[in-house]
């Protein structure tokens, strides 16, 4: 019962692209000292890097 009370609490959303629907939980990390932008300016960085290397 209480993993379903968490689950509920989690936010998420759905994405269907074709015939595949996506759900994507959302969490977030309470101890970290990363903001929010320093982590979407890591997936941009990461994502440069490997279009360059292939």
């Amino acid at each position: 019962m209480t993993e379903n009370k968490k689950e509920q609490q989690t936010p998420s959303f759905k994405r269907k692209l074709g015939n595949t629907t996506y759900t994507v939980k959302v969490h977030f990390n309470k101890d970290t000292d990363k903001t929010f932008k320093d982590s979407v300016q890591k997936l941009i960085i990461n994502e440069c890097l490997e279009k360059n290397q292939k």
